[in-house]
């Protein structure tokens, strides 16, 4: 997967889902801890048609998880049920590019910029 795979990424707060959208979370390390941020991503017609995606019976959600020691992220894509998940790589860059597409800034990460109402 690449950053080109995944689009209009916004946070959920006070936010709907919009018809393509699917709920994400991302679960990232900042200098005070780890944090767990939801948002809601348009997925590509590239990813919908990925072999590992076509097995699951649906995709209820998407999580992209940091790994430690700049490992690549992982892509954990779970389906409804919950008991099967396909999993991808997603290099660090690639996961940069994406936030940068879509002007996101991580919270926690400098130049965030926290909602306060």
């Amino acid at each position: 997967m690449t950053a080109a795979d995944f689009s209009n990424l916004h946070l959920q707060y006070k936010a709907e889902q919009a018809e393509g959208e699917v709920p994400a979370v991302i679960e990232h390390d900042f200098p005070g801890g780890r944090m767990v941020d939801h948002y809601f991503v348009t997925p590509s017609p590239a990813f919908w048609a990925d072999e590992g995606v076509q097995s699951l019976d649906g995709v209820s959600g998407i999580l992209f998880l940091q790994q430690p020691d700049g490992a690549p992220w992982k892509i954990l894509v779970h389906e409804p049920s919950m008991i099967k998940e396909v999993v991808f790589d997603f290099p660090e860059e690639e996961f940069r590019k994406m936030l940068a597409d879509n002007a996101m800034i991580l919270p926690g990460e400098p130049g965030f910029t926290p909602i306060t109402d």
